[in-house]
Parts: structure tokens; C-alpha cells; sequence
């Protein structure tokens, strides 16, 4: 896999999951008690073989570039290709200019000076564990223009919403595109994974300015859909969409079940993250713990039930915390009960001692709250 780049495309113009990005791309929203969303695309690429990859970013890039650091825990900070993050030129308060495609035309001598053939392309939001090398071996021999990734699920009424579906021919050809809005339950749903020559990507990046500024890469593709010829390469593994609160909420708590995480989690292609060098968690002589993932560096002395505990949180005497996901260096104070909540990073719980949402609509509680 030598011979392709990666790019990771975080220009999302989904706001289903506000509270947790007023300060965050999508791609750095904690997840599973130790991870970055991100920290799933850039591992599918590196388990892949794929040593340059470029990470375009939309906006608030301080949390990410944080995190990703010189890529390090990827094995990219190397002399020759590795990571490279790149920031919008400009600054529109008027997101809808705000496209991955001028971002490309931008920063087009990355794209040109790479001496990769062929390129794959990924959001950050699609969590799965896949590794390229089949599908790009698929793309060279159908000679496509487009190969685009994609899972056929029958239960599109109620999971993936607000995806991309595919209209696929019986030669395997995309012939059209639409968007899943739960109106039957079989469905061709598009990863938004593309793999495609550099050459034509940097044809595609051309002609969409002359198309409209304002197209997407997905509305560059569909306005050339009848022109070039765009294949599918199904994915049969695990595929979740991050892309609201209530998907964040329901596809953690659903990976506490053990076989769900084996389909996501495999030995032979691992998912990397940035490790700390946190102490083990302690627990206190009356914790209890039940059906739970708990991360280094917590101190749990009450009751946690079917909930995700992230690095350094604190968990006082008496306090229960069910169906939660409690995110870094969070204070549950003594006698506090929380059911079916989010509570983002540094957030202080004391003065209220009952907090209960809904399993379908949870409470966020914001970064930094008091309450």
C-alpha cells in the first residue's frame, strides 16, 4: 500500500452533535474511556501500510493537533511523508463556504508533490476497523474512476439516519445518490470512502470550482455521477455513524457488550492512541462496578452500572452513576445520582444530586460545568 495516500476529510457540516463540538471537531470527541474518534480512520490507514496522510481540518483545531501531537502514537513522525495537518486559509463566518474541496484547492501542493498514484480518502465520523488493501487491489481491477466503500444494512430505518445511501446497478455501478432518512429499512449506506487516482482527485478539485464554491467532495461526485464510472467495495465488518448525540450515546454503551467490541477491536489491526501515563484506578472499600469500562487514573468509591469512565475521574462515596459516559477529570461529588447523562471534560457535579435523562435523549452536561 506503499503506492496510496490517505487524506482524512473532518469538513462535516452535521450539527447533531453540538454540545460536545462547541469547542471540538467531531474527530476529537472522547471516546471508549481512552480515544479520539480520529484515532479510528488514522489507524485504518496505518494498519493499511499507508505512511502519508494529510488531515484537513475544518475548524477548532486546538484539541486535535493536541492530540495527534507529531504522530508519534501512529508511528508517523518520520523524515520522509508521515502526518501533516492543514488549517483553512480563510476565516468566513459563513460556514457554508467552508468546503473540503476549497480547503483542497488551498493546500492543492500537498495533493501534487505527493509521489503516491493513487489516494483514499476518509471521514473521521464512520468508526469501523478495515484495512484498504482489498479494496484498492478491487479498485486497480475494475479500473473505475471511483471506488467508493460502502455497507448494506437492513436496518436503515432507525440506524444511520442521515447518511449517504447508494442506488447500485446490477453491474455494481453507482448510479445514483440519496439521503437515508429512515423511510425503509434496506439501504446501500456510503462510508465516504473513496479511492481514486491523485490524478483524478486533482481533476475533480479543478472542475468543482468551476461547478459551485459551495460543493462538497460528495456534491462534486453525485454532479459527475453519470459521467465517470463509479464502483462499490462492500464492507461487511463493523460500521457505526457518529453523527448525533443520540448515536455517540447509544453505539458506547452498546460496545460495553463484549462480542460488539470484539467486532470493532482485532488483534491484528489494532487502534492506536495517544497512551498517558496514568496510575492504575483505585477503588474504594465499598465501589461496586458492574458491566463497565473504567479507564487509569480514576478513583471510583461508589456505584457504577453499564457506564463508560474516562482517565482521572473521581467518583465519591454514595455516588451512582448509571448509563453514563463520564469524560476526563470529572467530579462526582458524595451522594449524587446520574442516569443516562454525557458529562464532558472538567466538569464538576456537587450541588445537584440527581441528574436523569432519557436512554434515547441523555443530558449533556457541557466541558468545564459547575453544577
Amino acid at each position: 500500500m506503499r503506492d496510496a495516500m490517505g487524506i482524512i476529510n473532518l469538513h462535516d457540516t452535521s450539527n447533531g452533535l453540538l454540545e460536545l463540538t462547541n469547542h471540538r471537531p467531531v474527530a476529537a470527541i472522547p471516546f471508549l474511556g481512552r480515544y479520539r474518534i480520529i484515532d479510528f480512520a488514522l489507524s485504518n490507514m496505518v494498519n493499511s501500510g499507508i505512511v502519508n496522510i494529510g488531515i484537513f481540518i475544518q475548524e477548532k483545531p486546538r484539541p486535535l493537533t493536541e492530540h495527534l501531537g507529531t504522530g508519534a502514537a501512529w508511528n508517523l513522525d518520520r523524515k520522509k511523508d508521515g502526518l501533516f495537518v492543514f488549517y483553512p486559509y480563510y476565516n468566513s463566518a459563513n460556514s457554508m463556504y467552508m468546503t473540503e474541496m476549497r480547503s483542497f484547492r488551498e493546500n492543492i501542493e500537498y495533493i501534487k508533490k505527493s509521489n503516491q498514484k493513487y489516494v483514499i480518502i476518509s471521514p473521521s465520523y464512520m468508526i469501523c476497523n478495515i484495512n484498504y488493501s482489498d479494496a484498492l487491489n478491487y479498485h486497480r481491477k475494475t479500473g473505475a474512476d471511483i471506488t467508493i466503500i460502502y455497507k448494506k444494512i437492513n436496518d436503515a430505518n432507525v440506524n444511520f439516519l442521515n447518511c449517504q445511501s447508494l442506488e447500485i446497478n446490477n453491474e455494481g455501478r453507482v448510479i445514483g445518490f440519496s439521503t437515508n432518512m429512515g423511510e425503509k429499512s434496506e439501504k446501500n449506506i456510503s462510508m465516504e470512502m473513496y479511492i481514486m487516482k491523485r490524478e483524478f482527485l486533482l481533476q475533480l478539485i479543478n472542475k468543482s470550482s468551476q461547478l459551485s464554491i459551495l460543493y462538497s467532495l460528495k456534491d462534486t461526485i453525485n454532479c459527475f455521477c453519470k459521467e465517470i464510472n463509479i464502483n462499490v467495495f462492500e464492507h461487511s465488518g463493523y460500521l457505526e455513524c457518529i453523527n448525533s448525540i443520540k448515536t455517540y450515546f447509544h453505539k458506547s454503551i452498546e460496545l460495553l457488550d463484549v462480542e460488539k467490541t470484539k467486532q470493532l477491536f482485532k488483534k491484528e489491526s489494532p487502534i492506536y492512541t495517544v497512551t498517558k501515563d496514568n496510575p492504575p484506578t483505585k477503588y474504594g472499600k465499598n465501589a461496586i462496578v458492574k458491566n463497565s469500562f473504567i479507564a487509569n487514573g480514576a478513583v471510583i468509591e461508589g456505584v457504577v452500572k453499564n457506564s463508560i469512565i474516562f482517565r482521572g475521574v473521581k467518583i465519591g462515596t454514595g455516588a451512582v452513576v448509571k448509563n453514563c459516559i463520564i469524560m476526563g477529570k470529572c467530579v462526582i461529588a458524595e451522594g449524587v445520582y446520574m442516569e443516562n447523562t454525557i458529562a464532558d471534560k472538567h466538569t464538576v457535579i456537587s450541588r445537584v444530586k440527581k441528574i436523569i435523562g432519557y436512554y434515547d435523549e441523555p443530558i449533556v452536561l457541557e466541558k468545564n460545568s459547575i453544577v
